[in-house]
């Protein structure tokens, strides 16, 4: 056995020694070298930025005191938020909760303090929009 140990050792290191005895073949450069950098243009423009409205741009805002912005237009596509930032110490002398419908549109789920309800506003036009539980808050949103 510690005959084939030493024949696999000396195998191994003449396959090593055989690989590093051969010298790399030189690189010999078959065009003359061009400079890097041959001319430098100054190259000017404008960038133009057009803003995408955002959902965060988009949000109505819900207090007792009402919505704000209460009228808002958007572009067709448009998300709209409404974010609940009502608060109360005493719930018994006012729900903070928030519950949106747009007319002949959509209802929206309960909206506790801190959370939101969306809606996306596909069509051009003018859609009014009320608080089912606050009846006196009103809005609209204008779709372009």
């Amino acid at each position: 056995m510690r005959k084939y140990v030493v024949l696999f050792v000396c195998l191994v290191f003449l396959v090593i020694a055989s690989g590093c005895t051969q010298s790399p073949a030189p690189v010999k450069p078959t065009a003359t070298p061009t400079p890097l950098i041959t001319q430098i243009a100054t190259v000017t423009s404008t960038l133009t930025f057009t803003k995408t409205p955002s959902v965060s741009d988009n949000t109505i805002t819900i207090n007792k005191s009402g919505f704000y912005p209460a009228s808002m237009t958007v572009k067709s596509g448009s998300t709209v938020r409404w974010l609940n930032a009502d608060s109360t110490k005493d719930p018994a002398l006012y729900n903070p909760t928030h519950r949106i419908t747009v007319l002949n549109v959509a209802d929206g789920q309960l909206i506790s303090p801190g959370q939101s309800w969306s809606w996306i506003f596909y069509q051009p036009g003018t859609y009014p929009y009320s608080d089912m539980l606050h009846p006196d808050l009103a809005g609209t949103v204008i779709v372009v």
